[in-house]
């Protein structure tokens, strides 16, 4: 299981070296989280890290996304290519599973590559 808050952190001080741009970073991020219809704060914000990357503006803009819908936010980052096939679920199970592989397979590849250096990867 995935420790979100503190892959956020790390993820930010990877993305943000400077202190002053995480400070930047970090304040947009917590503007998620505050209601008590918006769940799962850290899983949300490291979904938002994932689709703006180290873009300021990118940040602001996936976490106001996030305050409206959440749901779109984690689905963009955690499974853009079921999101790429919406009816194969339904038509190609087999296929539809082999996708929700790859999904997770790039969403880990990702985050160990922000930490530990492009081109790492992680086998099954």
């Amino acid at each position: 299981m995935i420790e979100y808050k503190t892959l956020v952190k790390r993820v930010l001080d990877k993305l943000f070296p400077s202190a002053e741009e995480r400070k930047q970073a970090t304040d947009v991020l917590v503007k998620y989280g505050g209601a008590s219809w918006q769940p799962e704060e850290d899983r949300v914000r490291l979904a938002i890290l994932k689709l703006a990357g180290k873009s300021l503006d990118q940040i602001q803009y996936y976490t106001v996304q996030a305050c409206r819908d959440y749901r779109n936010v984690l689905a963009s980052a955690e499974s853009p290519h079921q999101m790429a096939n919406p009816y194969i679920r339904k038509n190609d199970p087999d296929r539809y599973a082999e996708l929700v592989e790859e999904d997770k397979k790039q969403y880990r590849e990702w985050y160990l590559g922000i930490l530990w250096g492009e081109g790492e990867t992680i086998e099954d």
